[in-house]
């Protein structure tokens, strides 16, 4: 079944809050619900199928401790451990992500779904913007099985079979823009092989297809010549990042959200610094 935009769909309704659409594509807003208290499991049912309908769902005035983080991650599976991002000592769940003026926004201005370089990635992100410059930092995440659906079926033909290659090797281990250093890439390998996923992917509980590649950590696809690989992959990046696939978050204080990798990718405007910046994730 295809996904269906706001202006077609019929949207479920919830007991435990609200869910606000906040563009055509994806996204809601979710009110009445305070997150940094215990969740009802009925409550906890009905967020797991919001992020399933809506993708990504967005709780402004959120003020979560370290461990109110950590519970209310569970509601939507085993927390995940692991991973390139520093952190919390008290709270090794969590990922910090802090920038300062001297620090360079890089990996997550590309356009990317988390964690698709190991073989099982990551179900979904949850992120607590603890303190947010006034103004850029925007996020935008894209609708992955919207972009698939808009696909001839030519063309859906042609890369239901295909498989890519995931290496963070290839993408990251860059002293300065353009410098490489070997010695991290080889780090990274070591850690973190190649791996491959397809190029297609069904979403294990919606059952839509979705498109499975992104601009920061896919490599190739197996098996075309590296020309029509480049080309495929170029074409596809582009098409997901159509604005009518799309929706965008300007962050304030303790505002979380939580979105779908299995269906969504993301990216962060680097257009906030020199203002400081941090995340929990």
């Amino acid at each position: 079944m295809p996904y269906e935009y706001y202006a077609k769909r019929e949207d479920p309704t919830f007991s435990g809050f609200e869910a606000e659409p906040v563009s055509g594509a994806l996204g809601a807003f979710i009110h009445g619900l305070d997150i940094t208290q215990p969740i009802e499991e009925s409550t906890q049912q009905e967020l797991r199928d919001a992020l399933v309908h809506y993708m990504v769902l967005f709780f402004r005035d959120q003020p979560l401790k370290t461990e109110e983080h950590v519970r209310f991650a569970e509601t939507f599976g085993e927390v995940q451990m692991g991973g390139t991002i520093p952190r919390l000592e008290e709270q090794p769940e969590i990922k910090k992500q802090e920038y300062t003026k001297q620090s360079q926004v890089t990996g997550d201005v590309n356009m990317h779904a988390d964690d698709t370089f190991v073989e099982i990635p990551s179900r979904c992100s949850i992120l607590h913007g603890v303190k947010m410059p006034k103004a850029g930092g925007d996020t935008l995440w894209v609708n992955c099985e919207a972009a698939y659906d808009a696909l001839s079926e030519p063309m859906k033909e042609f890369l239901e079979p295909l498989r890519a290659e995931h290496n963070l090797s290839a993408k990251f281990g860059n002293i300065a823009p353009g410098v490489e250093d070997p010695h991290m890439k080889v780090k990274i390998f070591e850690h973190y092989p190649p791996v491959d996923h397809p190029v297609i992917r069904t979403h294990p509980v919606s059952g839509r297809k979705c498109i499975f590649v992104n601009e920061m950590v896919t490599n190739r696809i197996i098996g075309l010549e590296p020309d029509e690989s480049e080309v495929v992959l170029n074409f596809l990046i582009n098409h997901l990042k159509q604005p009518i696939f799309s929706c965008r978050l300007h962050w304030e204080d303790n505002t979380v959200v939580v979105w779908d990798n299995r269906a969504t990718q993301h990216q962060v405007l680097g257009d906030f610094q020199p203002s400081y910046r941090l995340n929990q994730r």
